[in-house]
């Protein structure tokens, strides 16, 4: 039997191990690929399906016979084919956001979700909310996502399909617990297999495929949690596991894959919004269960698996928090909250216990690893409240972000709430090299850096000349590409190993930082390459030289928070 592949079809085989494969996003025309040897299938799951070593022994292992009392969904004697149109149905309730008891969302992050003790944990601090009606938002459990990106390079690379390690993640759960694995779980493996087999395959993966890949972390999770929580029993409510596009988190356009980079071009649409009130609207009134969201993924209007950036599970917190109008948008992650700097750093780090959203969106964007930079804007235009709190001590009352200073109890001291920093910044000097008048020129250079996709953290203009830096690993520019397309009006210089330093505070306090900034700097021994002032209401920026930025953290520091 012959499976077709239709960009993400699932593979079958035939008796004889002959499989034809056609792929209209790969091939031209009606060509078929016949390949007639198997590649090597390594998998963890023991049974007839495999061998010690890991070599295919029968076909079962894609046929709908029994396995351990559970059926597979797929079948080598059926044509297989993965759909990714939503299943959504929305509730009909026409409740506005604020009508009934609200929802408090809380997000917890891979590093407080790696193990069973990790996850016993959890249950346990939502056990503790029960009565604030928690909506759970999960990332993948653990390093999953890197392992899932290793499994689809090794199918690329090398031909081999080999998920060991990522099903061991989840299998131990449930090994610990002496409790079968869940049906769920073992399909969404099944499916994975199948997915890196089409990968090793046609030596090729999409964007498109690169989502799919990872987007298995959040699925898998939220059913490993939701069966852990289940089993505990701590609360007399079961919790229920939801894929995003369930309840209607909706992306624009697909095929831009953020699998390995903070930056993604799928924007959440407005639609997506009105989804997802719609959806939990009957918690408000009757909360039945605990929702237990995948963070980070979603679907675009066709049904396609999208990703919103690394970390992105921040996004599809306050994204849901602001559909919502959630009491609170709570961020679990494994540090007090947000940090004065980075303790691995600078040792007498300590925890800010308040900030505006303003300043939380300066810190993220400036380098702050707390939460996503793109994660703070939906909660903020909707003036839902966050916070930033530690798994491993959940009675600590971490970082409080509101609109305003003012309206709290909580009164803090000092010029600046905390420092972040980026190294390995590419710093762009471009000057003008002919006599075009400045608006000529600057209309020349935005051209090209909306035809590359430019983004940069800082930049500085003079009459012929523009500075500015790139943070590659937000997102990758092609540098060459920009000198070339500027050299017929530019000369153009650039600066790598650079790192910048900023420091969060108050315009009207900006002029007394820059000064004991400078002089701190100067102390030290800090060349400062480049300062930015002015453009936000609540940073200065200091652009330095890699090696020095952590001499330049801990001057600053010691200026502005003491020993």
């Amino acid at each position: 039997v012959t499976c077709w592949l239709f960009d993400f079809a699932l593979f079958g085989f035939s008796t004889f191990g002959l499989r034809a494969v056609f792929s209209p996003a790969t091939m031209s025309g009606s060509k078929l690929e016949t390949l007639v040897e198997s590649p090597r299938l390594v998998s963890s799951r023991k049974g007839d399906e495999m061998t010690e070593k890991g070599e295919v022994n029968s076909f079962n292992w894609w046929s709908n016979s029994p396995r351990n009392g559970v059926h597979s969904r797929h079948s080598a004697s059926t044509l297989s084919l993965i759909t990714t149109c939503p299943s959504s149905q929305f509730s009909e309730s026409s409740d506005s956001p604020k009508d009934g008891e609200p929802l408090l969302v809380m997000k917890f992050g891979g590093s407080s979700l790696a193990t069973l003790q990790h996850l016993r944990r959890v249950a346990s601090i939502v056990s503790s909310y029960i009565e604030r009606r928690p909506l759970l938002v999960l990332s993948a459990m653990g390093k999953t996502t890197d392992l899932l990106l290793a499994s689809a390079q090794l199918a690329l690379k090398e031909g081999k399909v080999e998920f060991c390690k990522p099903r061991e993640v989840h299998e131990s759960v449930f090994s610990e617990l002496k409790i079968p694995v869940p049906a769920e779980i073992i399909d969404l493996f099944e499916e994975l297999g199948q997915l890196l087999l089409g990968i090793s395959y046609l030596q090729e993966i999409s964007p498109f495929v690169r989502d799919r890949v990872v987007s298995f972390g959040e699925r898998l999770s939220i059913r490993t949690f939701t069966a852990v929580f289940n089993h505990l029993a701590e609360t007399n409510l079961d919790a229920k596991a939801i894929d995003s596009w369930e309840a209607g988190m909706i992306t624009t356009g697909a095929g831009t894959s953020s699998a390995s980079s903070t930056y993604s071009r799928c924007e959440v649409t407005s639609e997506a919004y009105t989804n997802l009130n719609h959806y939990f609207a009957p918690l408000r009134h009757d909360y039945a269960y605990v929702p237990v969201v995948t963070g980070y993924i979603a679907k675009d209007t066709n049904g396609t698996i999208t990703t919103l950036g690394r970390d992105g599970s921040d996004i599809s917190a306050t994204i849901l928090g602001a559909a919502i109008q959630a009491s609170e948008v709570q961020v679990w992650k494994d540090v007090d909250g947000v940090m004065t700097t980075d303790p691995r750093v600078i040792d007498s780090a300590r925890k800010v216990d308040l900030m505006t959203f303003e300043e939380a969106s300066e810190l993220s964007a400036f380098g702050s690893k707390v939460v996503h930079p793109s994660a703070i804007l939906p909660a903020w235009k909707a003036q839902v409240p966050m916070s930033v709190r530690n798994s491993l001590r959940p009675d600590h009352p971490g970082t409080q972000i509101v609109m305003d200073l003012a309206n709290t109890n909580i009164r803090r001291e000092g010029l600046v709430a905390a420092l972040s920093s980026k190294k390995n910044i590419v710093m762009v000097v471009i000057r003008s090299n002919r006599a075009l008048a400045q608006y000529a020129f600057l209309a020349h250079l935005f051209k090209v850096f909306k035809k590359l996709e430019l983004n940069s953290d800082v930049i500085n203009i003079s009459e012929a000349t523009l500075s500015l830096t790139i943070d590659p690993s937000y997102h990758e520019v092609d540098l060459a590409a920009l000198q070339r397309d500027l050299q017929k009006v530019a000369q153009v210089e650039l600066r790598f190993h650079m790192a910048q330093l900023t420091a969060i505070a108050r315009k009207k306090d900006s002029s007394e930082v820059l000064h004991d900034s400078l002089e701190a700097f100067e102390k030290a021994d800090v060349p400062i390459e480049m300062v930015c002032q002015g453009a936000s209401n609540v940073n200065v920026t200091f652009i330095m030289e890699d090696e020095r930025l952590m001499a330049g953290t801990r001057v600053l520091h010691e200026c502005f928070f003491g020993k």
